[in-house]
């Protein structure tokens, strides 16, 4: 089983101090409860690779405690105003708005786009990091800065290994069958917000990661031009539309958002096998 290198990111994008008027209450986070769960992503002994703004980078070397950590200062704010400014403008047109549930349009990635613009970033951090050979592994994982928001989550897994597709991007996925039939699935998951795949995980090899950014950022030019924005996961459905055959589903189970490290690691596989043996003997 390959070593893996994770890669993640970090900025406040002031999910704290959210006053939109009946906006979900999940929406708001402060920048404490996202290193409260950092800490439990944290303790993993594997390679990280961490993007935040430079008044975060010793707060999160103190929380790594020496593990092979690289922590890069990234100017979030003051970077690529042209597609913010763009995607800012999509969210305020009538047409954009028109087509979103009414029920739905105070979530989050139809107005803010800060939250739109990072999400999108996943896979360009990801190539960031494999360009500069600050991975060094040929396995690599994007995994939420918030995406261990407890112990349980973590599974008590301490260098996370498994035995994925190496020749896929491995998405997960929280609905069975959840490849999208048509452009009309891929709409759904962008204005009714029906989730099939989760963008807190994905894991591929480094010639993946690279074939995966070209096609992301022709699927995001392509989304752009129909005026229509979304967060990382309506832009992962697309990309799996338009090439299914690059992509492996990982299923995590009905609704189980975070159980990448309880179904997917080397102990799942022991685990497994303890089992069969023991029917066997």
């Amino acid at each position: 089983m390959s070593n893996i290198t994770i890669v993640t990111a970090f900025f406040d994008i002031g999910r704290g101090n959210i006053q939109r008027q009946n906006a979900p209450s999940y929406m708001s986070r402060t920048t404490d409860t996202y290193f409260e769960y950092f800490a439990n992503l944290a303790q993993l002994e594997n390679e990280m690779v961490i993007f935040t703004s430079l008044e975060y980078v010793e707060k999160i070397k103190a929380l790594r405690q020496g593990k092979p950590t690289r922590v890069v200062a990234f100017d979030f704010h003051n970077r690529l105003h042209y597609l913010r400014n763009k995607i800012a403008n999509i969210q305020q047109d009538k047409q954009f708005i028109g087509q979103i549930h009414p029920d739905l349009r105070n979530n989050i990635e139809y107005w803010s786009a800060d939250y739109v613009l990072v999400t999108n970033l996943k896979t360009y951090f990801i190539n960031k990091a494999i360009k500069e050979k600050l991975a060094k592994n040929n396995l690599v994982a994007w995994v939420d800065f918030g995406y261990v928001r407890s112990q349980d989550t973590l599974n008590n897994v301490r260098n996370w290994r498994y035995d994925f597709n190496n020749n896929k991007i491995n998405f997960f996925s929280i609905v069975k069958n959840s490849a999208p039939k048509s452009w009309q699935d891929v709409l759904d998951c962008i204005f009714q917000n029906k989730v099939y795949i989760i963008g807190g995980v994905t894991v591929a090899n480094q010639q993946a990661w690279q074939a995966f950014l070209k096609l992301l950022f022709d699927q995001q030019k392509q989304l752009l031009k129909l005026n229509i924005v979304d967060d990382d996961q309506g832009l992962y459905m697309m990309c799996l539309y338009h090439q299914p055959e690059l992509f492996q589903l990982n299923y995590l189970g009905k609704n189980q958002w975070f159980s990448t490290f309880k179904k997917y690691d080397q102990t799942s596989n022991i685990s497994i096998w303890e089992k069969i043996k023991d029917r066997l003997i």
